[in-house]
Order: structure tokens, then C-alpha cells, then sequence
């Protein structure tokens, strides 16, 4: 795997691979950090995120690898927060700073530590949005049409917001309907 040279893209445009989930989180992780790291070499990418939902296990043996293979490693956390009116929102954070790594900790120790149901209260997210980007889900369109002082806040606490659109081969309609309508 990986071995010789890889064909060699038409388009030269920078991509780095945010959604990397390892097998750290249970029951939806695939590869260990080396052989994500591995693969990013062999297409060429300059840096890599992993974005594991509810923990950062994989952080340390991820940023060692990442150091080694002298590529950027970005961190980033799948999470779900209540907003205002109890609705539930699917989101990922991206640290883009030193303080947005400290914020992260906090967001994963509200998470983990001071929520029964693994669930972040609004108030704590945009107490803990300095240093960091929110990328909203693919499935957020709807809620994000109907929220606007939401997204506002979401837009003045954060360094930046994004909304996730899902880049993946629809094959089967009655299967992918939900992400398509969303988008």
C-alpha cells in the first residue's frame, strides 16, 4: 500500500482531509493515525485533520506522526450542542490557535465529564469559541434557515463558520435522499 509513485492529479489544487476518524472513537473509526498519515504523504498532502466524535484519545500518537512525516496536523471534534429552543445540532470544531486547543479540552471535558448525554449546552460552546472554527453538518440547513440569531451568534463567537457539504457519490437515491435535500 502506498508504495511508488502515484499518479499524478489534472488539477493541482491544495486539499487537506478534515474528516479523518480513527479507531479511537468506537464503532465509527477507521484507520490508526500512522496509516492515515501514510496515505496523506502518498497523495501528496501538506497537512490532515482528524475530527473523532466525543474524544481526543487519538491526539498525541496523531500529532507524533503527523511531526515525524513532516506534514501539518490540524485537530478538530465531532460534537452535538442544544441550541436555545432544545433543538439538537451536529457540528465539528476545527483549533486554529493556541487558546482554541485550551478551548477544546474545556468543550471535551463539558462533553464528557459535566453532561449525562454527551450533549454541549449552547452557552458553553459559545463561551468556548475563541481560537477555533465551527463547521455546521450537512444535515444543519435546515436548521440553520430557521435559526439566523443563532448562526449570528455562532458567527461572532467563532473565528470562523462553515457549512458541511458532503462531497460523496450518490448511488442509491432512496438511501442518500436525506443529504440531498439538506443540500
Amino acid at each position: 500500500k502506498y508504495v511508488g509513485q502515484r499518479t499524478p492529479p489534472e488539477m493541482e489544487v491544495q486539499f487537506v482531509n478534515l474528516g479523518v476518524h480513527t479507531p479511537f472513537e468506537l464503532l465509527n473509526g477507521s484507520f490508526m493515525p500512522h496509516l492515515w498519515v501514510q496515505k496523506a504523504l502518498y497523495c501528496g498532502h501538506q497537512a490532515i485533520g482528524i475530527c473523532d466524535r466525543n474524544t481526543m484519545a487519538a491526539y498525541y500518537a496523531f500529532q507524533k506522526e503527523c511531526k515525524n512525516a513532516g506534514i501539518k496536523h490540524i485537530f478538530g471534534y465531532s460534537l452535538t450542542f442544544i441550541d436555545k429552543d432544545e433543538n439538537k445540532v451536529e457540528a465539528k470544531v476545527y483549533v486554529q490557535t493556541q487558546v482554541g486547543l485550551r478551548n477544546l479540552l474545556r468543550i471535551q471535558k463539558a462533553i464528557m465529564v459535566d453532561s449525562p448525554d454527551n450533549i454541549i449546552q449552547y452557552e458553553e460552546l459559545l463561551n468556548r469559541a475563541a481560537g477555533n472554527v465551527l463547521v455546521l453538518d450537512k444535515y444543519s440547513s435546515y436548521w440553520i434557515q430557521q435559526n439566523p440569531d443563532t448562526v449570528s451568534e455562532l458567527l461572532n463567537a467563532f473565528e470562523h463558520v462553515f457549512y458541511q457539504v458532503d462531497l460523496s457519490e450518490y448511488k442509491a437515491e432512496r438511501i442518500d435522499i436525506k443529504v440531498l435535500q439538506a443540500t
